[in-house]
């Protein structure tokens, strides 16, 4: 076991040491004023929960004379940021996605520009968020859950809640089976709920973890100083060696070696070609060292990430800078960079 697992493990260990409550809490659990719609679409049901204990502050029509008596009901001491709009099934839509494995690292990206061939929506028509079901790691596939809600029905609802200093800070659908699917409006993240015991027994576990690993810590950055250590003295160790063998060898071995390490420019070229579809157009094509970038026009610029990633030639493949679309003939003008594989 290497150093890494161990950490891995021991992480395992201190979770199953804390409090059920603190351990297993989701954004759902926390402190929030929890808002309810009621039978009529200017009615609310408007909860406070704290510490656990949720308790009901009434029944609110959001008239003028509603909305400010709601705002007095909720100008409460230290009363929690979050504010949690609970909604029916009906107002939730979802969609299963099937996206190439590299998309996860700029998802929010790539599902904002697949937003409108994906539903019937813009992005900005619609309140959403993403889950990943499934990485096939052999496919290069992944599976993500499309979440959204349309704004335009809750437009008026939020803007008079607004008024009322309780602007939502996050959407939760009740599906068909009571579970519900929380859609986050402000990333800003819940507060402390303020309970002092689990609090304190997970810094008595943190500073019993800090004990226990200190000395392995200390070892593992022995071991990282020695490492770097060998790695600042490696290149003059393998320039000695090429060396050696330009005097034994003549220096056609040493230019042999050098052009080996350049990828072969027509080979890439084919490669590139290969790989990209033909709806694609390049603009732009440079390679230094194993570097290649890639500028063009495509119809779906997203999937080529995927089509680049799938070629043993290329690596790592990402966008060098925001996708732009040509509303005129619905191209979409990318920018990539990509390693050439050795």
């Amino acid at each position: 076991m290497n150093i890494g697992d161990f950490f891995t493990w021991w992480g395992d260990q201190l979770r199953a040491l804390l409090p059920t409550g603190l351990a297993g809490a989701t954004p759902l659990d926390h402190d929030a004023v929890l808002i309810t719609l009621g039978d009529t679409p200017d009615l609310v049901e408007v909860a406070l929960r704290k510490r656990g204990q949720t308790s009901r502050l009434g029944s609110f029509t959001l008239d003028p004379a509603g909305i400010r008596t709601l705002k007095q009901a909720c100008t409460l001491p230290g009363r929690p940021n979050a504010t949690i709009l609970r909604l029916a099934a009906e107002f939730l839509l979802e969609k299963q996605l099937t996206l190439p494995l590299a998309a996860e690292r700029e998802l929010d990206r790539v599902l904002g520009f697949e937003m409108d061939r994906e539903t019937p929506f813009a992005v900005d028509e619609v309140y959403w968020d993403a889950t990943v079901l499934e990485r096939d790691r052999r496919q290069g596939r992944l599976k993500v859950l499309l979440s959204l809600v349309p704004r335009a029905p809750l437009d008026a609802l939020i803007r008079n809640l607004a008024a009322a200093d309780l602007a939502p800070t996050m959407l939760a659908p009740v599906l068909a089976d009571g579970s519900v699917r929380p859609i986050q409006l402000d990333h800003s993240g819940p507060r402390g709920s303020g309970r002092a015991v689990p609090l304190l027994a997970a810094v008595t576990a943190v500073l019993a973890l800090v004990a226990i690993v200190l000395p392995f810590a200390k070892q593992a950055l022995a071991f990282r100083a020695i490492d770097a250590a060998v790695a600042t003295l490696q290149p003059t160790v393998d320039e000695a060696s090429r060396l050696r063998r330009q005097i034994t060898g003549g220096g056609g071995e040493a230019i042999a070696a050098e052009r080996a390490k350049l990828p072969n420019a027509l080979k890439v070229l084919a490669a590139t070609t290969q790989a990209l579809p033909d709806d694609t157009h390049l603009t732009d094509l440079s390679l230094k060292n194993r570097r290649l970038s890639l500028i063009g026009q495509s119809a779906a610029a997203a999937r080529l990430l995927g089509a680049l990633a799938a070629d043993p030639t290329f690596k790592d493949p990402a966008f060098a800078a925001p996708v732009t679309k040509l509303e005129a003939n619905r191209q979409e003008i990318f920018s990539i960079v990509t390693e050439v594989a050795p």
